[in-house]
């Protein structure tokens, strides 16, 4: 629904009538003429409206539609990911994937939604190609460049920090964080932004470099100072207790990881929880595997 649909649709709920709508020193006719779209609404207005009939602003606002199109993206771009064979809405989303490729300069949304695109389903779909170099070099510089920075920045920093090198990677963080104006950013804004941080911390997991794993999840630590994110703070806490073990082997943090898993599945998300299974396992492999023989040794020389 656009602003003046909502508009409709909470005073129909509310069971107003249009003059109720609008303080009483406004002409009775002009709630009218905005709810036919015969006169723009200021923004001004808007608030009075909202004031007068009680309507939280987020609420109204979590209702209206302000742009159909990213709208349609999104939906598309999720349900491809969990359904990569479904012909007809894999039809929609490439549409749309090579109408951007098509164009020589991309808005930031644009670009943001493009880089998604190839980043996720090059490797599932032969029509989508894999980010060059030039792609990736041009937007780390872009991204580098700028003193403030948007949804879509980190949207699409944390789709492409897995390419960066470490040096590249460090001076980006410098300048996104901390995030300017936290208290005021979106819940959206935020969620992206701390999934760099999430996804650096387990790429140096991998790379077993838990100099710059412990380094990052300090970092993160000092992120959502409001404790909002919840999802966050707990696959923070997991990867904080995941190096812990790697570095000391000590059994009480992967008592802790375990019921990082346990949480997982007894709120359902079940995916997940097999996902973190197979991670932990591969990534502590060569600590148990050095534990198990150093126990073995010790056993045969407790034995003669």
């Amino acid at each position: 629904m656009n602003i003046t649909e909502t508009l409709r649709f909470f005073r129909l709920k509310l069971k107003l009538t249009q003059k109720e709508m609008m303080s009483e020193y406004n002409d009775p006719s002009t709630y009218s003429k905005i709810e036919s779209g015969k006169r723009s609404l200021k923004v001004n207005e808007l608030e009075e409206i909202l004031g007068q009939t009680s309507i939280n602003v987020e609420e109204f606002f979590s209702f209206t539609t302000f742009d159909k199109e990213q709208q349609d993206f999104r939906e598309y771009f999720y349900y491809c990911g969990a359904h990569l064979e479904n012909k007809s809405t894999k039809q929609k989303l490439l549409t749309y994937y090579f109408s951007l490729k098509d164009k020589e300069v991309k808005t930031l949304r644009e670009l943001s939604n493009y880089i998604a695109i190839k980043n996720y389903f090059a490797a599932h779909w032969k029509e989508i190609e894999p980010l060059t170099t030039e792609e990736i070099t041009n937007t780390f510089n872009t991204l580098l460049a700028k003193s403030f920075y948007l949804q879509y920045d980190y949207v699409i920093t944390a789709n492409l920090i897995r390419f960066f090198s470490s040096k590249e990677a460090d001076l980006l963080l410098a300048r996104m964080f901390p995030i300017k104006y936290e208290e005021r950013r979106d819940f959206t804004t935020k969620k992206f932004a701390y999934n760099i941080l999430i996804n650096l911390i387990s790429m140096r997991l991998y790379a077993k470099d838990y100099e710059s794993a412990e380094k990052y999840i300090k970092l993160a630590k000092k992120q959502d100072k409001q404790s909002e994110n919840y999802s966050f703070k707990l696959n923070l806490q997991y990867l904080n207790n995941l190096l812990n073990y790697i570095l000391d082997g000590e059994p009480v943090y992967m008592e802790r990881v375990y019921d990082f898993i346990h949480l997982l599945e007894n709120t359902g998300d079940t995916l997940q929880a097999e996902q973190v299974k197979k991670e932990v396992k591969m990534l502590t492999h060569e600590r148990d595997s050095e534990k198990m023989l150093n126990n073995y040794v010790v056993g045969l020389l407790k034995e003669t």
